[in-house]
C-alpha cells in the first residue's frame, strides 16, 4: 500500500500534487482470476503502476469538482477523459456514454448513470416508520450520481475509475468478481462494463421497489382516506411523491439509451472479431450477451416505472374526484337550504313592495302592472339564456 504525502521533495523541488484516496479491487495474481484484493491507496500508485493488471478504482469527486487542476490533468491523461468532462453541461447531465480509440491499441470509455432512491423515515426510539395523518409513510430521498472512466490496451493499462458509487455498489462488484473466471479482461476493452452495469442495475432494482412500496401504501390506504374531508395535506403528499416517480421514469429512460449506445458500440467490436481465436471470440460474445441482458433488465425497470407512474396518477385523480364530490355535496346542502327559505323570502319581498297598502284596509296599487312587465321578460330571458346559451354564458352576462 502506498502512503502518499501531499508534499514530497524530488530533485530539491516541492511536489505539491493533490492526493486522492481511492479504494481498489485488483486480482491477487498476475492475471485476473477469482481472487481479488480490496485495499485503499492513492490514485498516483494506480497511475504509476506498469503491471497492466485490471483494476477497479473507486473514489469520491469532491476534490475533483472543487478544483485540483493538477489531479484532473493526471486523470485525464491516464484515462483519456474529455477535457470538458468537468463542465456543468456534462457533469450535471442525467446520463451519457462516450468512447474513443482503437481497441487494438487503446480504447477509452466514459459514461454516467443517475439513480434516485427513497428511504422511509423511521422513529429512532421505536424503529417504526413515521406516518402522516393519512397513514402514508414519511420518507427522505437521495441521488446517486455515478461517473465511470475506463482505459484498456491489450498489453498495457486496464483500469476503470468509478466516482461517487455507494458501498453496496462496491460490494456487488466484489461478489460478482468472486464468481467469474476473469477470462475477458485480456481480450476485450469492455471487460469492466458488465460488472459496472450489473451493480447499477442492482441499485436501480432497489430504488424502483422502494418507490413502488410508497405507491402501493397509498393504494392500500384508499379506503381509510375515503372518510377524510380535508384533502389538502394528502394532495401535497401525492404530488410530492409524483415528483420522485417522474424523476425515476426520466433517468431510467436515459439509462436504457446509455445501454443502447454501449451495446451498439460493443457490437461493432464483436463483428470485427470474426477472425480472432475461438477463445477470444467466445469471451467477447460473453460480454456482448451480458450487456444485452442488462439492457433488457433496464428496459423492464423502465416499463415498471411507467406503469407505477400511471397507477400513482390514478390515485391522484381518484383523490381529486373525491374532493370534488365532497365539495359538490356541500354545495347541494347549501342549495337545499336556499330552496327551503326561498318561498318565504319571495312572499316577504312581494308584500314589502309599494304596490300594496297594508294600512287600515288592504289595497292594490293601479301600477302593479309595472312589476309584471319587468319581471316576466327578465325571468324568461334568464331561463332561455341558461337552457340554450353556451356553457357559462350566464356567468359572462352577469360579469359585465
Amino acid at each position: 500500500m502506498s502512503h502518499y504525502s501531499r508534499t514530497s521533495y524530488t530533485n530539491n523541488s516541492i511536489d505539491s500534487r493533490t492526493p486522492l484516496s481511492v479504494e481498489v479491487l485488483e486480482p491477487t495474481g498476475a492475471t485476473a482470476g477469482r481472487d481479488w484484493e480490496h485495499r485503499i491507496t492513492d490514485i498516483d500508485e494506480i497511475i504509476n503502476d506498469r503491471r497492466g493488471v485490471p483494476t477497479f478504482v473507486f473514489a469520491q469527486s469532491e476534490i475533483l469538482r472543487g478544483g485540483a487542476p493538477d489531479l484532473r490533468a493526471r486523470l485525464e491523461a491516464y484515462y483519456g477523459m474529455p477535457t470538458d468532462i468537468w463542465s456543468n453541461t456534462q457533469w450535471e447531465s442525467n446520463g451519457f456514454f462516450g468512447c474513443a480509440g482503437d481497441e487494438r491499441v487503446r480504447h477509452k470509455t466514459w459514461f454516467r448513470f443517475l439513480v434516485k432512491t427513497v428511504i422511509q423515515t423511521k422513529n429512532e426510539k421505536t424503529g417504526l416508520v413515521k406516518t402522516t395523518v393519512f397513514g402514508n409513510p414519511e420518507y427522505t430521498y437521495h441521488w446517486y450520481k455515478m461517473g465511470f472512466f475506463s482505459t484498456w490496451s491489450p498489453k498495457g493499462r486496464k483500469s476503470i475509475l468509478c466516482l461517487d458509487c455507494p458501498p453496496e455498489f462496491i460490494d456487488h462488484i466484489r461478489k460478482s468478481l468472486s464468481s467469474t473466471s476473469g477470462d475477458t479482461f485480456p481480450v476485450d476493452p469492455y471487460c469492466f462494463h458488465p460488472y459496472i452495469v450489473g451493480g447499477v442495475v442492482s441499485i436501480f432494482d432497489a430504488s424502483i421497489w422502494a418507490l413502488r412500496d410508497l405507491v402501493r401504501i397509498t393504494e392500500l390506504n384508499r379506503k381509510r382516506n375515503e372518510k377524510m374531508t380535508d384533502y389538502e395535506d394528502h394532495f401535497d403528499y401525492l404530488h410530492e411523491l409524483s415528483r420522485h416517480v417522474i424523476h425515476s421514469a426520466e433517468i431510467l429512460t436515459v439509462a436504457t439509451e446509455v445501454m443502447s449506445k454501449m451495446v451498439h458500440r460493443h457490437g461493432g467490436l464483436l463483428s470485427r472479431a470474426e477472425g480472432s481465436p475461438d477463445e477470444e471470440r467466445e469471451a467477447i460474445m460473453q460480454i456482448d450477451d451480458n450487456l444485452d441482458f442488462y439492457q433488457g433488465l433496464l428496459f423492464g425497470f423502465k416499463c415498471r416505472c411507467e406503469s407505477m407512474q400511471q397507477r400513482h396518477q390514478n390515485e391522484i385523480s381518484l383523490a381529486q374526484s373525491r374532493a370534488v364530490a365532497a365539495d359538490a355535496a356541500a354545495m347541494k346542502a347549501i342549495a337545499g337550504l336556499t330552496i327551503v327559505f326561498l318561498p318565504a323570502t319571495f312572499v316577504s319581498a312581494i308584500f314589502s313592495m309599494s304596490f300594496f297598502d297594508n294600512g287600515e284596509q288592504w289595497a292594490l296599487s293601479s301600477k302593479i302592472w309595472i312589476y309584471w312587465v319587468i319581471a316576466i321578460p327578465v325571468t324568461l330571458f334568464t331561463v332561455i339564456l341558461l337552457r340554450r346559451g353556451p356553457k357559462g354564458s350566464i356567468m359572462r352576462f352577469f360579469s359585465f
